[in-house]
């Protein structure tokens, strides 16, 4: 993997229970695939000036699938990481990184909100390309972009198929 991130640092607006609807669907689609995976990985990438969000994934996770989720949020502005560094413990992690998610291994899923939508229409598939090489065979990609508040959103599902290609499977 490249040692420098990929992207931009871009604007990082973000509130309390943003990312909850997208959540529960979240939870609602693969909660019998988290439970099967024994040490499943959910990658927030892009979780902003606060890591408040990945937080709250994380919480919701663990109160509805299981406490054998880490959960790690990846952000390219490096002050934003080190901001977060106190919410950290054995199940929560932030670390520096862009498309390429520089994880060990792979991840089971990849929440990836309000980024992508701050880009250049010729760099979105490219970006898509990246993250969902990042993912575990039958893994999930999930972008989209929400309100300010969260009360609309609007998001897309890309399943990894057998070839390692995204392949969609809901809006």
């Amino acid at each position: 993997m490249s040692s420098k991130p990929v992207g931009v640092i871009t604007r990082g607006t973000t509130a309390p229970n943003r990312l909850r609807r997208i959540d529960r669907w979240l939870i609602n689609s693969e909660c019998s695939r988290l439970r099967a995976v024994d040490a499943p990985v959910v990658v927030d990438l892009g979780y902003g000036a606060t890591p408040r969000t990945t937080w709250e994934l994380r919480e919701r996770l663990h109160l509805h699938v299981g406490t054998h989720i880490d959960v790690v949020g990846v952000e390219i502005d490096p002050e934003r990481v080190v901001a977060a560094k106190s919410l950290m413990d054995k199940s929560l992690s932030f670390i520096r990184g862009g498309f390429e998610v520089p994880i060990q291994g792979r991840a089971s899923v990849i929440r990836a909100l309000n980024v992508l939508r701050q880009y250049d229409e010729a760099d979105v598939v490219p970006a898509g390309n990246r993250m969902t090489q990042r993912l575990e065979p039958g893994g999930l990609l999930i972008e989209g972009t929400c309100g300010e508040i969260g009360r609309r959103a609007v998001w897309i599902a890309l399943r990894t198929g057998a070839a390692g290609e995204a392949v969609p499977e809901s809006l």
